[in-house]
């Protein structure tokens, strides 16, 4: 079965154990969001820096060597910042790269990107995409009605809804009311997350409408209310999921690396494979063919793995 986990960190040093827990689970490939456990940019020694405005431009110098030395088995994004004055360049450069395969906006905190989202203020990296053909994960916790006005200007683009398009879980409300840090940290983030889950949901498949947006299929347990494998109260959601997008507008992702509800790779894993709603076909695009056509990722044969 050829299996693509979409959304793993790496840092310093961690390929080789990540490759051995690959071929112990009989996961593929994975790709890789480069991160050392700071906030990106704001560290010195991490792999970003300041440019321009305040702008943060990341580099991914694990995931690189990983997806030389391992060719098929890692690739990776590019995490953009429209601060970023050449983010033209930026995205040229990983559009010519042997591996990286799209970019990410991560938008919430503070709350500012958001509203800076809101109005438009990412167009520079959605027309970046469009000429360039790179597809972009977009982490809006919960706010994904807020992408209509990039779908609409730049309809070209394929995206992609991170972490099932929720809000954050009651439980993560004291860690982003911290990292914000405004006056109504607590109260906001709290009503977004205490919104009935059904809610939320729905606002997320409205999205499905649009032919190039597909889910990330990341961080269920926790954004779902369903913590502890095989995790059961997500899948009605999966269902509803499925039935709005199709099987093959949906991607898998463990984000083991940062899970809060503490399920391990393996059963992250295994609640999607041994999932019995789940039909050979929709199990497949969920777990691999989804990823490989999204993010236009050729599965090698076995003869180039072995060489890597």
């Amino acid at each position: 079965m050829d299996i693509v986990d979409t959304q793993v960190h790496l840092g310093p040093g961690g390929a080789a154990e990540r490759l051995s827990a690959m071929d112990a689970l009989g996961i593929k490939s994975v790709l890789v969001d480069e991160w050392w456990g700071g906030w990106w940019g704001t560290r010195p020694g991490e792999p970003a820096y300041r440019v321009g405005g305040g702008g943060i431009r990341t580099t991914s110098p694990t995931a690189e060597l990983a997806s030389w030395t391992h060719p098929g088995r890692f690739s990776y994004l590019v995490r953009v910042d429209p601060k970023d004055p050449e983010i033209r360049s930026v995205v040229r450069f990983a559009r010519d790269s042997n591996f990286a395969r799209a970019l990410r906006i991560a938008t919430p905190l503070p709350r500012s990107e958001l509203t800076a989202f809101a109005e438009g203020g990412y167009n520079s990296v959605f027309a970046a995409a469009s000429e360039f053909g790179l597809p972009i994960f977009v982490s809006l916790l919960g706010h994904s009605e807020l992408l209509t006005r990039y779908l609409e200007k730049f309809p070209g683009v394929k995206v992609i809804i991170d972490h099932c398009g929720m809000p954050p879980n009651m439980s993560m409300v004291p860690m982003i009311a911290q990292l914000e840090g405004l006056a109504d940290s607590k109260q906001y983030w709290s009503k977004l997350a205490g919104a009935p889950l059904d809610e939320s949901f729905e606002k997320v498949l409205r999205m499905a409408t649009w032919a190039n947006v597909a889910l990330k299929w990341a961080h269920a347990p926790s954004r779902l209310d369903a913590a502890g494998y095989p995790n059961d109260a997500a899948r009605p959601f999966l269902r509803k999921a499925i039935d709005a997008f199709g099987a093959e507008r949906i991607m898998w992702a463990s984000d083991v690396t940062v899970n809060p509800t503490g399920e391990t790779w393996a059963e992250l894993l295994y609640a999607i494979k041994d999932n019995p709603d789940l039909s050979v076909e929709e199990r497949d695009n969920i777990l691999g063919g989804s990823a490989r056509k999204w993010l236009d990722w050729p599965d090698l044969p076995p003869s180039q793995l072995a060489e890597s």
